[in-house]
């Protein structure tokens, strides 16, 4: 009788060993579509969806504010291990044009998709507006204004602060050339995917824009933003889940002038930054870390790199986890010929980080 417990027990560990995390460091990519084929993409974001697949949206246009721009989602499937056809999930008649995906997934476990709503001209004349989905991205509401200023645009996905609580962090491009730009949080609350109270706050540097938002371990919100002088990305706190601000100091990670996207991750311990290490160019596409809530960083490895190649392109990286403690990344790829998409573990992101010290 022992000794068939003791096989049962035994047998039992083998088929759940595959469910548990890897021990090992794991690194896999894959193209969200082949390269060139679905128009030119930028502007993606990606979640987990309640059902445990994944959901990437980004826009697609000849050239950023043409008349023919759409929102396209693609839904990737772990049990077939690949990612479906895209979908149009705002269409060109929506509004004169579109850009800029965020997502986030609420309590409720309801996919919000925030994006930029252009009414006339180019960015200058975009609003924010928001679709949601209930059914893990296949079929969405109509979209409804979230900002009505002319000028605003989302970059990165909402952080939760608290039950049917999130932080929306978003940037101003009235007239970018002149500088009338800038960031800014929306805290809002929902009850039942509407949103009953919203509080706005100003950053106080102008030359801030696109914000990541990452909830540290103390409570705090960490900002970090791309630099619009083509120096060095920008920093700022909350201790208020984004009602104030800190002022906005630099950090020393270089920013040509790009996208960037932040998480933290609890098992390392350490704020985990994509972006594009080079004042001129987003080539490479790399990773730092920070381990003091965002005062140091340090550079671990590129994700993408081409030496001496001053026409390639790796930016406006998006990057989720996943409930079984998957990182996952999307960036447009290779001169907007595609999405791409990567994943890792926490090993093999603490290796890197090993490496690098």
């Amino acid at each position: 009788m022992l000794r068939a417990i003791f096989l049962i027990v035994s047998l039992a560990a083998l088929l759940l060993a595959p469910m548990t995390a890897s021990a090992e460091p794991v690194f896999g990519s894959d193209l969200v579509f082949p390269l060139k084929s679905h128009g030119r993409p930028h502007g993606s974001s990606i979640v987990e969806t309640d059902n445990g697949k994944l959901l990437v949206t980004w826009f697609s246009a000849k050239v950023e504010t043409d008349s023919d721009a759409e929102i396209y989602g693609s839904i990737h499937d772990p049990i077939a291990g690949k990612w479906g056809a895209p979908f149009t999930i705002v269409p060109k008649t929506y509004a004169k044009s579109v850009g800029n995906t965020a997502l986030f997934r609420d309590d409720d476990g309801m996919i919000w998709m925030f994006f930029a709503s252009v009414m006339f001209g180019g960015w200058s004349g975009a609003m924010v507006d928001y679709t949601q989905s209930r059914d893990g991205g296949v079929t969405w509401s109509h979209g409804k204004n979230f900002v009505g200023w002319l000028g605003n645009l989302p970059r990165n996905p909402p952080v939760r602060v608290g039950p049917d609580e999130m932080l929306v962090p978003l940037f101003v491009d009235f007239w970018y050339e002149v500088g009338l730009i800038g960031s800014y949080t929306a805290l809002i609350r929902h009850k039942n995917g509407v949103v009953v109270e919203k509080t706005y706050a100003t950053l106080d540097d102008p030359d801030a824009i696109q914000p990541t938002a990452v909830r540290l371990p103390d409570g705090r919100i960490l900002l970090l933003m791309r630099d619009k002088t083509d120096r060095f990305i920008r920093r700022s706190w909350s201790k208020d889940n984004g009602r104030t601000w800190s002022p906005v100091t630099m950090t020393t990670l270089p920013n040509p002038g790009s996208g960037i996207c932040a998480i933290y991750v609890e098992e390392a311990g350490v704020v985990l930054l994509a972006y594009n290490h080079s004042r001129k160019g987003r080539n490479p596409l790399s990773l730092a870390v920070s381990e003091d809530g965002g005062k140091t960083f340090r550079k671990i490895t590129d994700l993408e790199s081409r030496p001496g190649d001053k026409t390639a392109t790796f930016d406006y990286p998006a990057m989720t986890r996943t409930a079984d403690g998957m990182i996952h990344m999307a960036w447009t790829h290779d001169n907007r010929a595609t999405v791409k998409h990567a994943w890792f573990n926490v090993e093999w992101l603490k290796e890197k980080i090993s490496e690098a010290r």
